[in-house]
């Protein structure tokens, strides 16, 4: 049986929940976070596990998109079929990759379809911070946040024009360029990005298994994306923004009934703020999020699946006193299917009502949440949460939550030919949680503990390959990490160990839950040394199951990405970075090849 290596791991492990802004972060200024409650809260206000990635991170682990800068993160998986750009789902503590609600900018994006957001799309040099919640947050956000939710901020405001330009391994090319003009009553943004690469052979299948053909080729990789973000303050009570994000790809791969995807991520949308009373913050969000794919074998077309959804927002915040604060509102949401595929049902209404109270009283903080949601085809759902913390001293915090959620079935699970089965019933789960915290120092560390169970899980019949719902299934596990900085040098850790089981009480009891690892892990260490900074990565993932009635082993693997930086100049900096340093070859789906050692080299200018 195939091992992996955890010493790098444990050797620096303590814990914290924000592995990569908190070690670069001011202390007078306390990292915020925005998607566990809807409202900004310091991390210590925040009563959940979050992760927080600046656009100073991404820079300086030099990442190519958005699943690479999110590897290894604590809880997160990624199953990717076959290199840059191809699809790529992503698992949050053993929840299924449909699990995790996705985000940009507060509206919800996703494919209504396969139930997934095509985070390899987004383009990484037009976001400005991402923000991840581990654990339950249906009582907050609604149906799919089982896992956790993953929110994307784009990049915006007034700033001075610059661009980056990237070559590398592969044929890799990409380029981006932004500017932002006015001030903090009248502001404009643009950006835009263009990345290629011939890519990798994706898939070694043959006629019987992986991608049902064998078509030993490079499957390249196109995306043209832009940016284009406006904002207005008129006074101390009206504000607003206007949003639009659009990334066209053309993404080749492997198959026998198609191989080329033409597809299309859109975002249009806007909001307008009123604050009558200080008081009071009345927020109104209205948008629409297209998924585009039209699929070819070679140049002949095949097929067209296109998801719309139109969402409505009205949200208050109310500070009735001082450290008591309500957050309540109303979420519409509508989907629309358009494909040559015949789906039974082509549109839905979701419909909400949410409200949260939440208490800072100095060293003790609590959370509580309710939500009731109306869905057209599976009717009414209540989901809760009440949440506690108490910080004994800056060194040590303790907080508990339980929290419930539910998830309604996707239109492939209910009606995609050969899979689809229109009796599925809604997911649900039920989360206990005990968090661990601290600061020492100028580092900090984080235990989580969490226990999940979700029933009516949906996944694939592996006799019949029909979706089904399990009865049952139990995910367990503890997250650990860790940071600290010493001058000019800086370690963040973490590790998490997790059991996802199948409790349905059939042939598959007892089983790992498919393409679920029970044990991850990362580490990174950075050097600044004058004008350079120099660092290194290393991911561990432990061995898997690719299929729910575990015959189909996938081996554990660790990789080492090693990255340098120079400021040759004031506002211009050179980058190079080495991917997989020792040529790992591993694979996260069966017979899906991942990319072996590489190089790239970015020129960068950015003035301050």
């Amino acid at each position: 049986m195939k091992k992996y290596n955890l010493l790098p791991a444990a050797l620096l492990l303590g814990a914290s929940p924000v592995l990569f802004a908190q070690q670069q972060a001011e202390p007078e200024a306390p990292t915020t976070v925005v998607t566990a409650n809807r409202v900004a809260r310091t991390v210590d206000e925040t009563l959940a596990p979050v992760t927080v990635i600046t656009r100073k991170d991404i820079e300086r682990l030099q990442a190519q998109s958005v699943p690479d800068v999110l590897r290894g993160m604590p809880g997160v998986t990624f199953v990717n079929n076959g290199g840059p750009g191809k699809q790529t789902s992503l698992f949050v503590r053993g929840t299924n990759s449909d699990h995790v609600l996705v985000l940009i900018d507060g509206f919800k994006v996703g494919s209504a379809t396969s139930g997934g957001a095509s985070l390899q799309d987004i383009p990484i040099d037009q976001v400005e911070r991402i923000e991840l919640v581990r654990g339950p947050r249906a009582s907050v956000w609604g149906s799919e946040a089982i896992g956790g939710v993953l929110q994307i901020f784009t990049r915006k405001g007034a700033q001075a024009p610059g661009f980056a330009v990237t070559g590398g391994s592969r044929h890799t090319f990409g380029a981006s360029a932004q500017a932002g003009v006015g001030d903090k009553d009248l502001w404009a943004y643009a950006g835009v990005q263009r990345n290629n690469t011939r890519g990798i052979n994706a898939c070694e299948g043959n006629k019987s298994k992986g991608c049902f053909n064998d078509e030993p080729d490079r499957d390249g990789y196109e995306n043209t994306a832009f940016n284009l973000h406006a904002g207005m303050r008129a006074g101390e009570m009206f504000s607003g923004e206007l949003i639009a994000l659009q990334a066209d790809t053309r993404n080749e791969f492997d198959g026998s009934s198609q191989n080329i995807t033409d597809g299309r991520q859109q975002l249009f949308g806007g909001v307008v703020n009123f604050t009558p009373v200080d008081a009071w913050l009345s927020s109104l969000r209205l948008g629409q999020t297209t998924d585009d794919s039209r699929n070819y074998l070679g140049e002949v077309f095949k097929s067209r699946f296109t998801t719309r959804r139109n969402m409505a927002t009205w949200q208050n915040d109310i500070t009735i006193a001082k450290g008591n604060q309500i957050v309540a509102g109303v979420d519409l949401m509508r989907d629309e299917v358009l494909s040559n595929t015949i789906y039974s049902v082509t549109k839905r209404s979701n419909n909400a009502v949410f409200g949260q109270y939440l208490l800072d009283a100095g060293g003790f903080n609590a959370e509580l949440s309710g939500r009731y949601d109306d869905n057209e085809q599976f009717g009414s759902h209540n989901t809760g949460g009440i949440a506690a913390g108490y910080a004994f001293s800056r060194w040590f915090r303790v907080s508990a939550s339980y929290a419930t959620a539910f998830k309604a079935p996707t239109f492939n699970q209910l009606y995609f030919p050969n899979y689809g089965t229109p009796g599925l019933n809604p997911e649900t789960s039920r989360n206990r949680e005990l968090d661990l915290k601290g600061e020492v120092g100028n580092g900090s560390w984080q235990i989580s503990m969490f226990d999940n169970h979700v029933d009516n899980l949906i996944a694939s019949n592996p006799s019949t390959f029909l979706a089904e719902n399990i009865s049952r299934a139990v995910i367990r596990g503890v997250e650990l990490s860790a940071s600290q900085k010493w001058g000019q040098t800086s370690v963040a850790a973490n590790a998490t160990i997790q059991n996802p089981e199948d409790r349905s009480g059939t042939a598959t009891d007892g089983n790992v839950l498919a393409r679920r690892p029970r044990q991850t892990a990362r580490v990174d260490v950075d050097q600044d040394i004058g004008a350079w900074s120099v660092g290194t990565s290393w991911v561990g993932v432990g061995e898997r199951f690719d299929d729910a009635a575990n015959k189909t082993h996938l081996g554990g693997y660790s990789t080492w990405d090693l990255r340098a930086d120079y400021r040759f100049a004031k506002d211009w900096r050179v980058q190079v970075r080495g991917e997989n340093v020792f040529d790992k070859q591993y694979q996260t789906a069966y017979l899906y090849n991942q990319p072996g050692a590489g190089v790239f080299l970015t020129l960068r200018y950015q003035p301050k």
